[in-house]
This record gives structure tokens, C-alpha cells and sequence, in this order.
């Protein structure tokens, strides 16, 4: 039997998932998340970007799933928005960063719009902030395009938990598609996990479905193979 045709939910990672190798969107996977769709999979688009940008693409892609934001802190569903970790601890973490480097430490222009998640450009080895914010009970998260100060034990995995709560929806029928160790969690925690053909060994030890292509070009074709079994091709 085809594990995919009881898939009733598919969690989207953004960056490098649905873009292509330069970060820009890929005008076809537009098409295809409105496919699965009327396929009868509701589209979940997960980021560890701000929401405001999260919830945005989600809007005029046309995905009708909840958002996740900040790699797990923020939930956006039916305008509700749920919140996780706490403010207090990053925002420490980021004095004492301050305090030690001053104007070596730059700040993403998203942190305007974030709760929880404070994203800085990796001006200093990751390594030694790390041992400077270990106190403050938070981890430094690498997301190839900046650091995150982030709350310990919240993730994109903790997140599909949450979803799986509010929408009633067991995790089971949920797949989801990620490109990089950030979404190991959400693979983990879903009924059908895939990583993409440029993902590290990391992601693919712990995913159902290895894609052929990379980028964009593996969600199509992992996309296209949802919707055959959604179909009963």
C-alpha cells in the first residue's frame, strides 16, 4: 500500500526547499502547493523566519495550513497566534552578546517582527557565543543565512505537535519536507519524512524519502508523487 495516500497535511520548509539554489521562490512550486490542495492536503509552510513574512508568503501562495514561525516559537492558525519560550531569556542572552562585542554583534532587520527567536548576522565563531549564552538556557541555532538565539527544547518538531493538537489531526497523517538539520525534529516527529537531495547526511539518516533533485526541484517531484497517491494513480 502507498504510506502517502493517508497523508492528509504536508509541513513545507521555505528556504532551499521551495527555493532554488540562489534563495530565490520558484514560481512552480507556487503552482504545485495549490495542486496539493485541491488534492486535499492542506499546506503548512514552516520557517524560522518572523511570521509576519512566514504568514504572508502562506497568504499569497495560497497554502491554507497553520504557520510556523521562528523554528517553532510561533504558531499562526485561523489568527490565533500561539507562542512559545521565553522572551526574557533571549533577549539576555543578547544584552551579554552586546555587553561583550558591542557593534560586532548586528542584528537581523526581521527581529522588529519576531517574539521569542532573535536572529543575528555570524559575525563571531558560533562555537564561542555559544559558551557565552549557555547560561541563559538557550541554544545558538545555525539557519545558513544567520544565527539564532533560541530557546532550548522548542523546534519545528515541537511545533508539529501543537498543530497536531489544534487542528485534530494525528501526526501520522502529516509528511513533511525540510533541507537542513533545523528540520530533523519535524521529520522525526511526522507519519512521512522527506529530505531533499541537497540535505545533509543528518536529515537524511532520519527521512522516509530521499528526493532525486534538489531544492525546488525536489519538492516537485516529491510533490507530484503526494498527489498521484492522493489521487489513487
Amino acid at each position: 500500500m502507498d504510506p502517502l495516500k493517508d497523508i492528509d497535511v504536508l509541513i513545507v520548509d521555505i528556504d532551499g526547499t521551495i527555493t532554488d539554489d540562489k534563495g530565490f521562490l520558484d514560481p512552480e512550486t507556487i503552482y504545485k502547493i495549490r495542486e496539493l490542495e485541491r488534492s486535499g492536503v492542506m499546506v503548512s509552510l514552516a520557517s524560522g523566519n518572523a511570521l509576519p513574512v512566514t504568514k504572508g508568503l502562506s497568504l499569497y501562495i495560497g497554502a491554507s495550513g497553520p504557520v510556523i514561525a521562528e523554528s517553532g516559537c510561533v504558531i499562526e492558525l485561523l489568527e490565533e497566534i500561539y507562542i512559545f519560550g521565553e522572551e526574557e531569556k533571549t533577549k539576555k542572552a543578547l544584552q551579554e552578546l552586546r555587553r561583550r562585542y558591542y557593534n560586532r554583534i548586528k542584528e537581523s532587520w526581521s527581529n522588529l517582527y519576531r517574539h521569542i527567536d532573535i536572529a543575528i548576522r555570524p559575525t563571531i565563531p558560533k562555537e564561542e557565543i555559544e559558551k557565552i549564552v549557555e547560561k541563559f538556557e538557550v541554544e545558538i541555532l545555525d539557519s545558513k543565512f544567520a544565527y539564532h538565539i533560541h530557546p532550548k527544547g522548542i523546534n519545528k518538531g515541537t511545533a508539529v505537535e501543537k498543530i497536531s493538537e489544534l487542528i485534530n489531526i494525528p501526526t501520522e497523517y502529516m509528511a513533511a519536507i525540510g533541507d537542513s538539520e533545523l528540520d530533523i525534529p519535524m521529520l522525526k516527529e511526522v507519519g512521512f519524512g522527506v529530505a531533499l537531495q541537497n540535505s545533509p547526511d543528518e536529515l537524511k539518516k532520519v527521512a522516509n524519502y530521499i528526493t532525486k533533485n534538489p531544492y525546488s526541484q525536489g519538492f516537485l517531484e516529491f510533490a507530484d508523487l503526494l498527489i498521484s497517491a492522493k489521487r489513487g494513480k
